[in-house]
């Protein structure tokens, strides 16, 4: 990706904050799945599920974070581990509903370059 389609220009403030590096990361595989998103959806819509799946992961290692803390029989902790994970999902829902808007309107200008009439 080039430095005119950074992926950290499509997250806001809070999530180039916290999911910044990971998104980075995740956008600079380079890997056939990855071109493809970028082909068929666009950077933007790419970028933002690239969010989802960064925040997915942040939510796995929550929940076992929490399981070993529960195992360890400090209920408090677990519980807070556990009520973070769940926020991380509730969040990875709110950037799936954001991915709709960027996609169609890719999807859109794509078929118009295609049909113009």
């Amino acid at each position: 990706m080039g430095d005119e389609q950074t992926p950290l220009r499509y997250l806001n403030p809070v999530e180039r904050t916290t999911l910044g590096w990971l998104v980075s990361r995740l956008c600079a595989t380079g890997n056939a799945r990855y071109r493809r998103a970028l082909e068929e959806t666009g950077t933007e819509a790419t970028v933002r599920m690239a969010c989802v799946n960064a925040l997915r992961l942040y939510a796995i290692v929550l929940f076992v974070l929490g399981s070993i803390v529960k195992l360890a029989h400090v209920g408090t902790a677990a519980t807070a581990l556990y009520g973070l994970a769940a926020a991380c999902m509730l969040w990875s829902f709110w950037c799936l509903y954001t991915v709709v808007g960027p996609e169609r309107e890719f999807k859109q200008g794509a078929s118009f370059e295609q049909h113009p009439t």
